[in-house]
């Protein structure tokens, strides 16, 4: 079974100018906005810039492999992994990294990051971050719910426009999780003189978005360019509303741990495919949004404000924080369900297990059968 580091031995002596970009480096470029850039590469405004293998010689002086074991997140453990993996081909290693921003403003509650990565030939890619694991970050997901745009959908939009002001620079534009629908949104919203400039979105596992937004117009006019990638047992990627067709992935693990890339199986410059994800996925999603739209915005604001009162609760301010004493944490949560519905609870219950313990199979709340009095349901003469 192939993966990611695989496919970088395979491919890593072959430069983007020898052979174009394909959808597996455009999953590993994805990856690179969760490594934690901040004193490596600047802002635009900073003018700061270095090739890939420099950037993951200089994170690596400062970070080791135990400290990112300790990461709750998928992406934030093995992203400073396939950065020195990658620094170590020809394919990789003389990318240009610049305009790196990662902001988060717990008062507006926005997680944000992003990083321009130069190909050569005028061409960039545009790698959006997916949900940290700050809370806050969780948060804003949340907001998704109900909010749009949440601020990081804002400031990706802007992000890009910035980059392409560059004037003629063409752009690949991707992102995993949450780092996929900023992707989306950016190129769905920014001004109409730049997206001629958009070569293709690759949304890797992200939530869709709201009905409105994907029956828009300029939804509409994008969709052909946007190419959604989803595990066999999607949680994450089919959440919200899509349109666009989705692909699915093999992967080699099992429930919400597929949403981890590298658990993803590769077969040469591409993913095993398969032809439809799990209906366990389908049913979850199904199930949430059929909850969702029975309630109105300012109810699933209140919701997702609980959540996030239940999840801080423990004066966590990451999952880290979380699972530092998790006897502790659910002590907290257990205490803070107290004056909650039963209705409200049920559902808060499910997504936090989904959070916190993501081996775990997360099933929605049953719903109660009520028995009805057996009535005779074939005729007399037993015809049906």
């Amino acid at each position: 079974m192939a993966g990611l580091s695989d496919y970088l031995i395979w491919r890593g002596d072959i430069t983007f100018d020898e052979v174009p970009l394909n959808v597996i480096d455009a999953l590993l470029l994805s990856q690179l906005s969760y490594v934690d850039f901040r004193g490596i590469i600047g802002g635009a405004e900073e003018k700061k810039e270095c090739t890939l293998e420099q950037a993951s010689g200089r994170y690596w002086e400062t970070h080791t492999e135990k400290e990112l074991e300790k990461c709750v997140s998928f992406a934030l453990r093995t992203a400073g992994v396939l950065l020195r993996e990658m620094a170590q081909t020809k394919r990789f290693s003389g990318l240009v990294l610049r305009n790196y921003v990662n902001r988060i403003d717990m008062t507006a509650q926005e997680q944000f990051a992003a990083l321009e990565i130069v190909l050569g030939k005028r061409e960039s890619f545009i790698s959006y971050c997916g949900t940290d694991d700050s809370l806050v970050g969780w948060k804003e997901d949340f907001n998704m719910c109900f909010l749009s745009p949440v601020p990081a959908q804002t400031d990706a939009k802007f992000y890009l426009e910035q980059v392409l002001s560059d004037g003629g620079r063409k752009v690949y534009i991707g992102g995993h999780s949450k780092g996929g629908n900023l992707a989306v949104y950016a190129s769905v919203t920014c001004k109409k003189a730049f997206q001629r400039n958009i070569l293709r979105v690759f949304n890797f596992d992200g939530p869709g978005f709201n009905r409105d937004f994907i029956e828009s117009i300029r939804y509409q006019e994008m969709k052909g360019l946007i190419e959604t990638w989803v595990p066999e047992s999607s949680v994450v990627g089919m959440l919200l509303e899509h349109e666009e067709d989705y692909h699915v992935v093999k992967s080699k693990q099992i429930g919400i741990l597929q949403h981890d890339v590298t658990s993803w199986e590769v077969l040469g410059a591409g993913f095993i495919m398969l032809p439809s994800v799990k209906q366990s996925s389908i049913r979850l999603a199904a199930g949430v949004k059929e909850w969702m739209r029975g309630l109105q915005p300012e109810e699933l604001e209140s919701f997702c404000d609980r959540m996030y009162e239940v999840l801080t609760a423990t004066e966590a301010k990451t999952l880290a924080d979380l699972n530092k004493d998790r006897l502790k944490s659910a002590t907290s949560i257990i205490h803070s369900f107290g004056s909650i519905d039963k209705k409200t609870k049920d559902m808060l219950f499910t997504l936090v297990k989904a959070i916190l313990v993501p081996g775990k199979k997360a099933e929605l709340p049953k719903k109660k059968v009520v028995k009805k009095e057996k009535k005779e349901l074939l005729p007399a003469d037993g015809r049906k």
